[in-house]
């Protein structure tokens, strides 16, 4: 998003706030990095930068604003889940009372409040029902990596190299119980042998070692391939290899897997919770990810060739409202706005 402000809104001078200079941004901006005061700095010390560059607009891209107001800039901030709500028995104690805090802090002290979806809006509101939150929705895009169009060549090194089926579902999340791959691979165990394959890609977490187990005790070694912390390079081209892609959490705040696998052409079959059918429309098979028979119908389904080519059908208009130019648009108009006032 940075990138992209400033590639196409090249009339407004930026200034990124870091506990250490980004090396990823790849135009002229001030940087202002507090790297030895991080912590203090970013919730107590920034106001005071914030104030000398005399600045219109501050926003705060993950959940947190300043606990002194500066004097001038009006305040965003965009809070993409409440994940620390929902399932608060994945997080230490300490790390779930600073979320809280920090977020209860970000939307009394904004102006305006950016939710990635209308499900966050949602939750937000119900976080705080008494406050009137002024909350807009502008959803995330995905890495420009991911619309990109691969030769056969690429796509074949990349089979090679993870050793890939001819034909699978790809599965890509991190692996913690969140994230329910246990109930894919129950799943799995219900269908015949000679089913599709599922690929799990993702950095192991703290069911990595029961996924893996699960695996060998079952007999699905054949069925079931596991690639760990997977380079952002190959992602996209594991997503064009694949039939298509399972993402059967059971809450997200946007689900950037899902947008992922749509900007790279495949469709989905996905939980019907939380924001998904909102992210991926019609161009998505939906199941109830607590029930193992509900995803391993749908698995049948993305079998069919008549199904799957009609979700393709639906993938180009789906995508749209995410676009990067779209988003930044939003953003802008946003920024514009409050400039105004």
């Amino acid at each position: 998003m940075v990138n992209g402000m400033m590639a196409q809104y090249p009339e407004h001078e930026y200034s990124l706030f870091d506990k250490k200079a980004p090396k990823h941004i790849g135009l002229p901006a001030q940087i202002v990095s507090k790297r030895n005061t991080a912590l203090f700095w970013r919730q107590f010390g920034i106001s005071k930068d914030i104030n000398n560059k005399g600045l219109d607009v501050y926003h705060g891209l993950s959940a947190e604003l300043p606990y002194s107001r500066p004097k001038k800039a009006k305040l965003v901030v965009t809070i993409h889940d409440l994940i620390f709500k929902k399932f608060p028995e994945y997080y230490k104690t300490v790390d779930r009372l600073i979320y809280a805090h920090k977020t209860e802090n970000a939307l009394r002290s904004a102006d305006v409040v950016i939710a990635t979806s209308k499900q966050t809006k949602a939750d937000l509101q119900n976080m705080m029902p008494d406050d009137e939150i002024p909350i807009e929705v502008i959803y995330q895009d995905c890495d420009p990596i991911f619309y990109a169009h691969h030769g056969e060549s690429g796509l074949a090194k990349v089979v090679k190299k993870y050793g890939l089926p001819e034909t699978y579902i790809l599965m890509v999340s991190k692996f913690e119980k969140r994230k329910n791959h246990l109930n894919v691979l129950k799943a799995i165990l219900s269908l015949p042998n000679d089913s599709i394959p599922v690929v799990m890609a993702g950095k192991k977490g703290d069911t990595y070692d029961e996924v893996q187990a699960f695996i060998a005790s079952n007999k699905l070694t054949s069925r079931v391939t596991l690639i760990e912390d997977v380079p952002t390079q190959d992602l996209p081209k594991l997503y064009s290899c694949a039939t298509a892609t399972i993402f059967p959490s059971l809450y997200e705040g946007f689900g950037i897997p899902v947008l992922e696998s749509l900007v790279s052409g495949t469709p989905v079959i996905t939980s019907a919770n939380s924001c998904m059918e909102e992210i991926a429309g019609d161009a998505a098979l939906y199941f109830n990810p607590e029930d193992p028979e509900s995803i391993a119908y749908s698995i049948k389904q993305i079998e069919d060739t008549m199904t799957l080519d009609g979700l393709n059908l639906y993938i180009p208009k789906r995508i749209e409202p995410f676009s990067n130019t779209n988003i930044l648009v939003q953003h802008n108009s946003l920024y514009m706005r409050l400039c105004s006032k």
